[in-house]
């Protein structure tokens, strides 16, 4: 069974099990966890672990969440991420993939997502923006 993210609130075209980080800007997103079916995955209770690894060196592990109440799961299949600005600043820029583990009492850390992250610095209005915008009028 495939897991799938939708970030929430929704837009019809936005990419599943996908988000973007500004180095230095907090972030607090939420998404909708779904199976295939499109049935939710309820995770609540169970512990949570996410991870983002580097782009360059194989499983190395550059970010790692285990607190519940910056990685929660929630009823109805929401999952809540928390990120401060010092650890969206300390992310290498680019894109990356992540992992979104849990585990009931007892248990090991099972995947339940894959999917990928983007490092970015906010875009600025380039020269050719504000020409385009001058020539339309």
């Amino acid at each position: 069974m495939t897991i799938r993210a939708k970030r929430l609130p929704g837009k019809s075209r936005s990419r599943l099990s996908w988000f973007r980080v500004h180095p230095g800007k907090p972030l607090d997103v939420s998404f909708q966890l779904m199976d295939t079916n499109r049935t939710s995955v309820n995770w609540v209770g169970h512990e949570p672990r996410f991870r983002i690894y580097s782009q360059f060196v194989d499983q190395l592990v550059v970010l790692e969440i285990t607190d519940p109440h910056r990685c929660e799961f929630k009823l109805g299949g929401i999952w809540r991420l928390r990120l401060t600005a010092e650890e969206t600043d300390s992310l290498p820029r680019g894109g990356m993939r992540f992992t979104l583990e849990h585990r009931d009492t007892g248990s090991d850390f099972s995947v339940g997502l894959l999917g990928t992250v983007s490092c970015c610095e906010v875009a600025t209005t380039s020269d050719h923006n504000r020409i385009s915008n001058l020539l339309a009028r």
